[in-house]
């Protein structure tokens, strides 16, 4: 019975977290929904610059456009690789960063203490080197400083796992 509760718990809970997203989404741009305008806001909120204030650009392996280190490809290494909870990456199936709210964590208004992708059971760490992961969920490149609506904590998606045979 416990495990059902927290299934309807966490449902509840990104179901918020959804809504939200889709409230700020009603109520900021034209309604257009041009691709450009959208590439333009994933690009700015993955740079650092949305949000009023920072000017920085974000730091990117060399070599990678802000149009790849947004929406990818990812290198190969991570293209179905597994996540920290051993959750397999579907390159078919994932989400924008736009979709998801996705920020850096100290900057995000939503983030919880300790909410980050460092310890989020979908991301996938470092593996070539160059200081960023991906995320099994979320198209482009990751950091482990980043955080977005659909994080959930090791912890609990393992706990999930358990409950599957209940």
């Amino acid at each position: 019975m416990g495990g059902v509760d927290r299934r309807k718990r966490r449902f509840v809970t990104l179901l918020g977290a959804l809504g939200v997203g889709a409230l700020a989404g009603c109520t900021g741009g034209t309604g257009g929904g041009s691709t450009e305008t959208e590439t333009a806001t994933a690009a700015s909120a993955a740079d650092g610059t949305s949000g009023g204030g920072g000017d920085h650009d974000e730091e990117r392996p060399p070599g990678v456009s802000m149009e790849e280190f947004v929406h990818g490809p990812v290198p190969e290494v991570y293209r179905t690789a597994l996540s920290q909870a051993g959750e397999r990456r579907d390159p078919e199936n994932l989400r924008t960063k736009e979709a998801v709210r996705f920020a850096e964590a100290d900057e995000s208004e939503f983030a919880g203490p300790n909410q980050d992708c460092g310890n989020c059971a979908e991301y996938i760490p470092d593996q070539n080197g160059d200081g960023f992961g991906a995320c099994a969920k979320v198209e482009g490149y990751v950091d482990t400083a980043d955080w977005c609506a659909i994080w959930e904590s090791i912890e609990a998606h393992e706990a999930e796992g358990d409950e599957g045979g209940e």
